[in-house]
């Protein structure tokens, strides 16, 4: 009997830690830096993410994995007991598939987050220079930072919008024209960017981009 409540309380521990992982996991889903409200991030940021990430991702595998060889092995120990009724070991064989189905869930969920690593982690921290020639189109990444230095441009609207003129406060229109040496901010990566009016146009830009 005593074994039997050993169980029980095993299974209603493990449950308690699933429970709480569900509620850290969605209390992490808030607008934070990096995220649509808040586009941009520091390589800081991401490292910290990157590193808590590792950490929960290691310690939650563990418990789950230690789950398992508890119950496989309390498992094992029933089927050599002749007196212990057939749906006690039903019931353990169940919670077994139960928790291996948990464990390739959050399999699942480890593999999108590295993904999402490797965006971070390819995420630029330094501007760099591009050159336009005559009517050539840059289409800016989510978050992405430009500042026009020199030549002609005109705004391209994206599908929710258009780029930021943080030094003006103001959104810019679809074909407005580029005032040089303004901070330029993509908030989305929809397909808002810049147009080059004439050739050697250069600019500045820290972010991922597209050249057309």
């Amino acid at each position: 009997m005593k074994g039997k409540r050993k169980k029980t309380a095993y299974v209603i521990a493990f449950a308690l830690i699933l429970m709480l992982t569900a509620i850290v996991i969605g209390a992490a889903d808030g607008a934070a830096p990096g995220s649509e409200q808040d586009p941009i991030v520091t390589q800081s940021y991401v490292e910290q993410k990157m590193e808590q990430m590792k950490f929960y991702i290691d310690s939650l595998v563990a418990k789950v994995n230690e789950e398992i060889g508890k119950l496989t092995a309390s498992t094992t120990k029933l089927g050599e007991d002749n007196t212990v009724q057939g749906n006690e070991l039903a019931r353990q064989n169940q919670e077994i598939i139960n928790l291996k189905a948990q464990l390739e869930q959050k399999n699942q969920e480890i593999a999108k987050l590295q993904e999402d690593m490797k965006v971070f982690s390819g995420v630029k921290t330094k501007f760099e220079v591009v050159e336009l020639k005559n009517n050539q189109v840059l289409i800016a990444g989510e978050g992405a930072e430009i500042i026009p230095r020199s030549g002609k441009y005109t705004a391209i609207f994206g599908a929710n919008g258009g780029l930021s003129d943080v030094t003006s406060a103001k959104d810019l229109k679809n074909g407005e024209a580029v005032v040089m040496n303004h901070m330029l901010i993509a908030s989305r990566g929809d397909g808002r960017g810049l147009k080059a009016l004439q050739d050697k146009s250069f600019l500045i830009i820290k972010g991922t981009y597209t050249l057309k």
